[in-house]
């Protein structure tokens, strides 16, 4: 979703709790989720294939909250704006 509304390329730290110190930088949102799904590959929990079948899955998903739920907050259930009771 993030990719979807602001781009591929961004820049962004994270770090993590269970590393104190530790901060890892991303000048895309591809880049941290490809990093997030080879670690995965790496530790022996997953396989190439969920890998890319949840990059896959994920745009999907996407797609669909954009042409469906996000329509419903602008537009409302009935077609009426935002803000009205539906």
């Amino acid at each position: 979703m993030l990719s979807f509304y602001f781009g591929d390329r961004f820049t962004f730290d994270v770090s993590s709790e269970s590393l104190p110190g530790v901060t890892r930088r991303f000048t895309s949102f591809s880049a941290a989720a490809e990093e997030a799904g080879l670690s995965r590959i790496y530790a022996g929990q997953h396989f190439r294939t969920d890998h890319i079948a949840g990059k896959d899955l994920g745009g999907q998903v996407a797609e669909s909250i954009d042409g469906s739920i996000l329509l419903r907050e602008e537009f409302g259930v009935n077609g009426q704006t935002a803000g009205f009771p539906f």
